[in-house]
């Protein structure tokens, strides 16, 4: 039988690579996730499979233990005689050498967008965007979104250009495969590393090196109530938001490109997930308060974070990709063309990882299956109190998967997280609801990934948290918090000069701008209650060009 990418009424859906990038601290540990799953190695006894995986971070402080992993991965291939060339990984350490070399590649900005984008004005008020008396971080220490961005710009553009041969290299190996592949790029929403480098790697990756010709998908994970005040409480977390609204929103998107060009289209052409750990975090910390509190934060901080992306990534690798590409076809992004309606300013998915039990928290093995049931019930309801979103949200479809031991009783849990999804998401009329069920290898652990499309910056309330943050900031400060569009001049979080109303102020004071109103981007005006709204208009608008058939 005919393998379909549809999975149409003629074949079966065909089995996808997946291929991974992950920035920075948090970015890295989802790659470090796909490496230990065995899924990645079945699928590569295929030999029309392909496997690539690069990390990306500034000092190597965080990348040891995943080259450990990729090693690792090789041993196992080789045992099963599998070809280890099926699989690449790189690993790239940006470096801030001294800052004589760094404002030496920053002051050829010019140069390098005019080679990129023929369309570049060649700006004679042109600055570095990092200004000259920046006091730098050291490596491990937190770089804020613009200093990234300009070790990754050098890096690409400038001297060897390694992070150009890199993804040369990570597109390379992609291309040798004969299925279809898919590509996760993965940071943190709150960190200035991951989210600094992202909006030009992925533009790099997608539109130059693949020419838009497979899907990229951005795994954005947000912060959560454990994480240190630096990043729960940052200010980059509002502009990366914003930025990533306007790749992500279809017509904000479009008011970039009228201005900027075809370049600055969106990246994530497979769309955006948003993870959430805190249900898991909430889930670990409670009731585990003994021992040293610094080193015991610390753990759990580290199992917090690792769990969350072993569960996207398990979620990434179901089934040879195929389950993350069906999840994704409500979405409207790996759907057919014809059958594609964009959500918009919904364009987000939350990846919601609910954790329900942690071994020896809370409920101990031996137990009686009453108090096992208890527990469950109690943080099935708590998935509504700690998804991060406003309680106006509604969808017109979720996606749950659930994960228990065959112990527990999977018939009473999945209907008490149904009951749970029902009440707190799903619109009352014309909504769905599809349920999985998977057999965890851990007889005291459950868990359930609840994935809801449809969802708006404007519904997060780290959005809301951190513009208040931001705001705080002086103008300097908050440069140093935008990376998208800066090095063309506008800083998009902020009030055009030259043009009322719309947003991206220039830092040089000249007529950068954007065709985005600047009361969209700050939330002042909310976007449609719910995709279903959107959508509905957009089919309206097109059912008008219908011409009656003739009698």
């Amino acid at each position: 039988m005919t393998a379909s990418l549809y999975n149409s009424a003629t074949g079966v859906q065909a089995p996808h690579c997946l291929h991974a990038i992950g920035i920075g601290r948090t970015g890295i540990a989802y790659v470090e996730a796909l490496l230990r799953t065995g899924e990645v190695e079945d699928l590569l006894e295929d030999p029309r499979a392909r496997f690539a995986a690069m990390v990306v971070d500034i000092g190597d402080q965080d990348i040891h233990i995943v080259k450990d992993y990729a090693g690792a991965l090789v041993k196992r291939l080789e045992e099963r005689g599998i070809p280890a060339s099926r699989f690449q990984f790189q690993a790239i350490v940006l470096e801030m050498k001294d800052t004589e070399s760094y404002f030496s590649g920053m002051n050829r900005t010019r140069e390098y967008l005019k080679l990129e984008y023929p369309r570049y004005y060649w700006n004679p008020n042109y600055e570095s965007y990092v200004p000259h008396d920046t006091k730098f971080p050291k490596p491990g220490e937190h770089f804020p979104r613009s200093i990234a961005k300009g070790l990754y710009a050098n890096a690409y553009y400038d001297g060897d250009r390694p992070m150009h041969k890199a993804l040369d290299q990570f597109v390379s190996h992609i291309e040798e495969a004969t299925l279809p592949s898919m590509i996760t790029v993965s940071f943190s929403l709150a960190g200035g590393t991951g989210s600094g480098i992202v909006v030009d790697l992925a533009r790099h990756l997608a539109t130059v090196k693949l020419g838009r010709r497979m899907p990229v998908i951005g795994v954005g994970q947000l912060p959560h109530s454990g994480d240190p005040a630096l990043y729960k409480e940052s200010p980059g977390l509002y502009t990366t938001l914003n930025e990533l609204d306007c790749m992500l929103d279809d017509d904000k998107n479009a008011g970039v490109t009228t201005v900027w060009g075809d370049l600055y289209r969106s990246p994530f052409t497979g769309g955006f997930f948003v993870v959430n750990p805190e249900q898991s975090w909430q889930r670990l910390s409670s009731y585990t308060d003994t021992g040293n509190q610094k080193v015991r934060h610390e753990f759990k901080q580290l199992v917090t974070n690792r769990f969350v992306a072993d569960s996207f990534m398990r979620f990434a690798v179901l089934d040879k990709s195929r389950v993350l590409f069906r999840s994704l076809r409500p979405t409207g992004f790996t759907g057919a063309p014809h059958e594609t309606i964009s959500s918009k300013s919904r364009n987000w998915t939350l990846f919601n990882v609910a954790k329900l039990t942690h071994p020896g928290v809370q409920v101990l093995p031996g137990q009686s299956g009453d108090v096992w049931d208890e527990t469950l019930a109690q943080w099935t309801k708590f998935i509504a109190t700690f998804d991060g979103l406003a309680d106006s949200f509604e969808t017109d479809f979720a996606e749950l998967h659930i994960h228990c031991s065959r112990d527990m009783n999977l018939e009473k849990l999945t209907h008490n997280v149904k009951e749970a999804i029902t009440g707190n998401y799903l619109m009352d009329t014309g909504s769905s609801l599809q349920v999985y069920h998977y057999e965890f290898f851990d007889a005291l652990t459950s868990y359930c990934n609840v994935i809801l499309p449809g969802v708006a910056k404007t519904d997060l309330a780290a959005f809301w948290n951190s513009q208040k943050n931001y705001d705080a900031l002086n103008w300097k400060a908050k440069l140093a918090e935008h990376a998208w569009l800066i090095d063309l001049g506008p800083m998009i979080s902020e009030p055009a000069i030259r043009f009322k109303g719309m947003a991206g102020e220039c830092i040089w004071g000249c007529a950068c701008w954007v065709v985005v109103p600047y009361d969209q981007l700050r939330g002042d005006v909310l976007p449609p209650a719910n995709r279903k709204v959107i959508r509905e208009d957009a089919i309206r608008k097109m059912t008008e060009t219908v011409v009656a058939t003739p009698q």
